[in-house]
């Protein structure tokens, strides 16, 4: 199949998306196993509101409804991370505006040579997941941080901990979503392009694996409470951690489609697609336990010492960037 076909295949199938994510059952299993797992010097008043959390964990989706096109629009791409979209990266910015631009530098490099190509080069069509979990992650951060401030004053800490639940469910769906191997793919919605294996080119694959078949085999949290490892981990470098869990996702896509042209999917007993399911919800909750964690963490220490000049916004900043209007954030082996 000549490329040009390909690229307009591809675009056809993408102007269709169904991408949804794992339905209510997969986000209320990964939130909740998470908590579950949390040591004992978290405080306790997430796991006191465990039931919410795993509820408020399929929020963002309801963002993305046809009847409010700018939520819509800005909340879309946070959900997906299409690998083979940025594949003319050496190395991912480490802020979602150089990440737009470099995406929109590619778009532009490719408009008049490779017209149908430009039109898949944006944001929507690649993804933002990694930046939502982490910007999730420094505004629970950010939480905990007000809540120790509080207690430590004997101030009433009830709001703060309903509002650290509710950002723990939001950033727990992105977790979620970066652990579905379609959510890292241009094949999400069925095969598109060359296709010698004879995958299936229908969409329905995608809703079949994360919902119907999750449903089918009536995924619970215990079903993967023992794959999260008993001790947390406080992590270095939430950002990098993120694409490592997204990019581990992808290597499970084709394995997705050959479970799925062995019908297993669609057999309740079926021990391979039982396994996928709990593979992947397990590296959630894992990740999502230790981003909790490490948010708690964090907060507890004090902050280094701030150089004005280091300030984001500040066009002083060595690393400032006027086409963002920001410096990037330095890697942490940076600072």
């Amino acid at each position: 199949m000549k490329k040009a076909t390909v690229l307009v295949l591809l675009l056809a199938t993408v102007l269709q998306v169904r991408t949804g994510a794992w339905g209510a059952a997969g986000h209320r299993v990964v939130s909740r196993a998470a908590i579950r797992a949390l040591p004992s010097d978290v405080p306790p008043f997430l796991a006191r509101q465990i039931d919410w959390i795993g509820n408020r964990s399929v929020l963002a989706d309801s963002w993305r409804g046809p009847y409010e096109p700018f939520s819509k629009a800005a909340e879309d791409p946070n959900h997906v991370w299409y690998t083979e979209q940025f594949a003319f990266l050496t190395q991912i910015p480490r802020s979602r505006d150089e990440f737009m631009l470099a995406v929109y530098d590619e778009h532009r490099r490719l408009h008049a040579s490779d017209p149908a190509k430009a039109a898949l080069t944006n944001i929507h069509y690649t993804g933002t997941l990694p930046y939502a979990v982490v910007e999730g992650y420094e505004r629970l951060k950010v939480v905990f941080r007000t809540w120790r401030t509080r207690r430590a004053q004997n101030q009433d800490t009830a709001f703060i901990e309903q509002d650290a639940a509710f950002y723990l469910g939001w950033m727990s769906h992105y977790v979620a979503d970066g652990a579905q191997p379609l959510h890292s793919t241009v094949q999400h919605d069925g095969w598109v392009g060359d296709n010698p294996k004879g995958y299936t080119r229908d969409g329905a694959v995608h809703w079949l694996f994360e919902n119907t078949f999750v449903d089918l085999i009536g995924l619970h949290e215990r079903d993967i409470q023992a794959r999260i490892p008993a001790s947390p981990t406080v992590v270095a470098d939430p950002f990098a951690a993120v694409l490592v869990h997204v990019d581990h996702a992808h290597t499970r896509v084709e394995q997705l489609y050959q479970l799925d042209q062995r019908k297993e999917f669609e057999r309740k007993d079926s021990r391979e697609g039982r396994e996928l399911v709990y593979a992947t919800t397990a590296d959630a909750a894992t990740l999502l336990r230790d981003l909790v964690y490490t948010a708690w963490v964090n907060s507890g220490r004090g902050e280094p010492d701030f150089d004005p000049n280091d300030q984001t916004n500040n066009p002083q900043n060595p690393r400032y960037n006027p086409a963002t209007g920001a410096a990037p954030p330095l890697a942490p082996a940076a600072r």
